[in-house]
């Protein structure tokens, strides 16, 4: 058994390490598509289908989350972005400024995935909630308080989506 915490970093490490290899304009495109998904699941999905409870709920926006995840991971492999060279790696500053770029998109997928699935209860036999009487249940339940999704609410998730789109406008063009 491992604690949701301790999975939560291997993750984070995973996405850095991802991150570093692809470099840093790659990462900053998966960084707004992670905004982007929070966006539809916020502000999109309860105009289209109302309000969503329980597992339905849970499973509609991890759909989304992987949809925006895995576009803005092959975006930058189209042939027209990869011809203009703007997506190569140059020195080894884009090689930190990708893992650090990677980690926060760790953060963004893999808590918010996290944040849904206790919205939800935690649904499946083989996830356990944090315990709240041990030491590592209480940081899970800190990490918890701090993912992106209840970071990212109301005017700030619009604010940091004008942000994102500026900045991919500026790595890319």
């Amino acid at each position: 058994m491992i604690s949701l915490n301790v999975l939560f970093y291997m993750f984070i490490v995973l996405f850095a390490m991802i991150g570093m290899i692809r470099g840093f304009r790659k990462e900053v495109v998966v960084t707004v598509s992670g905004i982007l998904a929070l966006f539809v699941i916020e502000a999109v999905l309860p105009k289209l289908f109302g309000s969503l409870e329980g597992t339905k709920a849970l499973f509609l926006k991890l759909l989304v989350l992987l949809f925006c995840g895995f576009f803005g991971y092959q975006t930058p492999s189209f042939r027209g972005f990869v011809d203009t060279g703007r997506f190569e790696r140059d020195t080894f500053l884009y090689m930190i400024l990708g893992a650090l770029t990677g980690a926060l998109n760790g953060y963004i997928f893999v808590s918010s995935a996290w944040f849904f699935l206790a919205k939800a209860g935690y649904p499946f036999s083989w996830i356990i909630a944090p315990d709240a009487n041990t030491e590592l249940g209480l940081k899970a339940i800190e990490l918890l308080n701090e993912a992106i999704p209840s970071v990212l609410t109301g005017s700030w998730l619009y604010i940091a989506l004008a942000a994102a789109m500026a900045i991919v406008l500026a790595v890319i063009f």
